[in-house]
């Protein structure tokens, strides 16, 4: 796997976790904590976006790229989807150190 992004960088690293879905993204953003909507996503040999089928399987992934820390991005559509502002969205630290890769 390229390494594009390194925890030595700038880059924070982020987990992204959608409601209804089994499956979790990986990205990487310059942004400080608590916002992550310039976003680059982790990509597989084809070019679309990497899908894990757990969150520990992309923490498994993240530590393996260098990073000792990233970020759990959970996000529901639920107000958006009634009328009201922009979905939620809130943002847990994970610390990487305690996975085994």
């Amino acid at each position: 796997m390229p390494q594009l992004f390194s925890s030595a960088g700038q880059s924070r690293a982020l987990v992204f976790s959608f409601s209804d879905c089994a499956q979790y993204l990986v990205g990487f953003t310059e942004e400080p904590e608590g916002q992550s909507n310039r976003v680059q996503l982790l990509r597989d040999g084809s070019g679309k976006p990497q899908k894990f089928p757990s969150a520990y399987r992309a923490q498994e992934t993240l530590k393996s790229m260098g990073f000792e820390r990233a970020w759990l991005v959970m996000q529901s559509p639920y107000d958006e989807m009634i009328g009201n502002d922009g979905g939620q969205k809130c943002e847990m630290p994970l610390v990487l150190n305690r996975i085994d890769a």
